[in-house]
């Protein structure tokens, strides 16, 4: 290919031979004497063979950017407390969250998986910088040995990495689950007395008005509810048209549904528990099809909102809006004990915390003063937002600092300097 392969092409070696450097790219170590050829490679100058040489080389290349990142990120890691002095909390994923877009929990599990790496697993994360695994594989593994000594955590390691380049991700994971029972021979007892404490419940939205309900629970709790499902979904009525997966779906639902109508539940801001629609007072009369919002759910369509709003049983909080300020007209009193005004209308109006990156909504959070009550502030709509309890910790104790613009928007300051804007909810 070239008389002296050990010297890295250049630019103008990718723009004359693309195809050779691709599959030099392919095998070549990761690194930055590879971006350059590649990043002008088009991938229409090449033939079939080459396209999977490029494909190779850039998902090599990938990893090893991700690998320097975990570095990145584990050298943050803490330092938080840094910037705001002594506190009890790190706040470090609050500052890597608004920084990559992402959710509290993606950024803690980011960081958990770097330090873990960095700091646990270096044979693996030198493979991800050479490009021999990627990067599902060494969270894999940094997520299975969580909980293990560091003696355990080498002898996963060893056992597993031989053959990882060669796995898939599923292979791999199963290869790491058998290496850790290998390795670790606790009692079976004691390994799943440590997997009840991390049970959950996760819900999901998905396209077309549906969620997805996934729930991480001891093996007997779950048959408890499957039996329950299956007994009342398993009579048929005459004329029944639906599946039993429709019905066992649907009973599910129902279960839930009379539970909501228990009057012991405690309440919220004022409020019984109730799921809460917006919609535009336009829509809501028929004389558009704007979409609606369902709480923690996002857009769903006006023909299902307006099914819902008409909902009389009290399941259904209805919100109405104004439709081209988005201004709350009505906030629902009719089915529930009269809220405070002012509390009602800070939930309605912002609908979630309003931290960057945080969706916890707004009624299951503490409304804030922007400017302290204390120190002069008042107590009116414009003073006050959402935010959920380890937002609110953060804001107070972590040395961020947030204003509310008049169209709605709140623009933060972390303690480093760097600004991001959360935007009003968009109806549009």
């Amino acid at each position: 290919m070239f008389e002296q392969p050990e010297v890295p092409p250049t630019v103008l070696d990718a723009l004359g031979a693309p195809g050779d450097v691709a599959a030099w790219a392919a095998t070549a170590q990761p690194g930055p004497d590879v971006v350059g050829p590649l990043a002008v490679i088009d991938p229409s100058t090449v033939d079939g063979a080459g396209q999977i040489d490029l494909l190779i080389a850039l998902e090599r290349q990938i990893a090893w950017l991700t690998a320097r990142q975990q570095q990145v990120l584990a050298a943050l890691d803490g330092h938080a407390l840094d910037w705001a002095g002594e506190q009890s909390i790190d706040y470090t994923q609050e500052q890597v969250g608004a920084a990559l877009r992402l959710s509290p929990g993606t950024a803690a599990h980011r960081l958990e998986v770097a330090r873990a790496l960095v700091d646990r697993l270096p044979t693996t994360l030198e493979m991800l910088a050479r490009g021999e695994i990627s990067y599902l594989h060494a969270r894999t593994l940094a997520d299975a040995v969580t909980e293990l000594d560091t003696g355990t955590t080498t002898k996963v390691e060893d056992r597993v990495l031989p053959r990882a380049g060669q796995q898939t991700v599923g292979q791999f994971r199963a290869s790491v689950r058998r290496a850790v029972i290998v390795v670790d021979p606790r009692q079976a007892d004691q390994r799943h007395q440590d997997a009840v404490e991390h049970r959950q419940v996760v819900i999901t939205p998905v396209e077309d008005g549906m969620a997805q309900l996934w729930a991480l629970l001891p093996a007997d709790g779950a048959m408890l509810i499957k039996t329950v499902l299956d007994s009342l979904s398993s009579k048929k009525s005459t004329g029944e048209t639906r599946t039993m997966d429709q019905r066992r779906a649907d009973a599910l639902v129902d279960v839930f549904a009379r539970v909501l109508g228990d009057p012991t539940l405690p309440e919220q801001h004022g409020h019984r528990p109730a799921i809460h629609i917006t919609i535009a007072a336009s829509t809501l009369l028929g004389c558009d099809d704007q979409p609606a919002t369902l709480e923690a759910y996002g857009p769903i369509t006006a023909e299902v909102a307006r099914r819902i709003a008409s909902d009389q049983t009290g399941t259904w909080r209805r919100l109405i809006t104004d439709p081209s300020t988005g201004q709350v007209l009505d906030y629902g009193r009719k089915t529930y004990r009269p809220p405070a005004k002012l509390a009602d209308f800070v939930i309605a109006r912002d609908r979630t915390c309003v931290f960057p990156t945080c969706t916890r909504p707004a009624r299951d959070c503490e409304l804030d003063h922007g400017e302290a009550w204390c120190t002069g502030g008042d107590t009116c709509e414009h003073n006050l937002h959402p935010l959920c309890t380890r937002h609110h910790h953060t804001k107070h104790d972590a040395g961020w600092t947030v204003q509310r613009t008049e169209n709605g928007a709140y623009h933060w300051t972390d303690p480093t300097g760097h600004h991001y804007t959360v935007h009003p909810p968009d109806d549009g």
